[in-house]
This record gives structure tokens, C-alpha cells and sequence, in this order.
């Protein structure tokens, strides 16, 4: 495997919350190239930017899952073990790119075509 994917394999080489720089006025170049690129490519109601960060170890046998209740209006994204998760349809929600190429770095579980994506249970 190329040293870079390994590197963007491993959820756990990322910063804590705690020690990762928020946005901040210095960033504005930076987010006016992406609005740019975005818009070129007709992108702007399908993608945007996310501050990578951890705030625990996520181990090789699990997968960060985002699932919604609407009716309590409540997003939570946690880790799941992957043989839990055999069967269930789930649409890509996060990737990083420090490898040159998108790595999926979380994922949102569906249910039907309307995509409401209640709990997994």
C-alpha cells in the first residue's frame, strides 16, 4: 500500500479537537479557491468543507456511522464494529484528501429511497 494511504487509513493520526486550529479570517483564501473550484464544477449544494479532527481512537475494525432523527432533531455519528453493519445500504457523507484521492472517512446509514436514515435499529 502507498505510505500516503496508510497514513489516510488511520483515523487516529488526526488531532484532537482540542489541538486543531478553527476557521479563521486567515483561512478566507483558502475558502475562496474551494468556492471557485466548486462553482466551476456546479458543486456548491453538493459539497463543502469540514475541519478534520478527532476526539477519540477509532480502531480498524469500525466505521464512523452518522445517523439522524428527525423527529428529535438529533444528528450522532459514532463508531460501529463492521461486521455489525453487513446488510445496511449507507451513502458516503465524509472523505479526506491528504492522500491525493478521496478517502471515505464516514458514512450515513439509509433506509428506502427517501433517505430519512433513523437510527440503525
Amino acid at each position: 500500500m502507498h505510505p500516503l494511504l496508510q497514513n489516510a487509513n488511520n483515523r487516529n493520526d488526526l488531532l484532537d479537537i482540542s489541538e486543531v486550529q478553527p476557521l479563521s479570517d486567515r483561512d478566507q483564501p483558502l475558502v475562496d479557491e474551494i468556492y471557485q473550484v466548486l462553482k466551476k464544477h456546479n458543486a456548491l449544494k453538493r459539497f463543502g468543507l469540514t475541519l478534520l479532527h478527532k476526539h477519540f481512537d477509532i480502531t480498524k475494525d469500525e466505521m464512523l456511522i452518522e445517523s439522524v432523527d428527525p423527529i428529535t432533531r438529533t444528528q450522532t455519528v459514532k463508531p460501529y464494529k463492521k461486521n455489525e453493519l453487513a446488510g445496511y445500504d449507507f451513502i458516503e457523507t465524509a472523505w479526506r484528501l491528504d492522500t491525493g484521492k478521496a478517502v471515505m472517512d464516514c458514512k450515513c446509514i439509509k433506509f428506502g429511497d427517501d433517505h430519512s436514515h433513523q437510527t440503525r435499529g
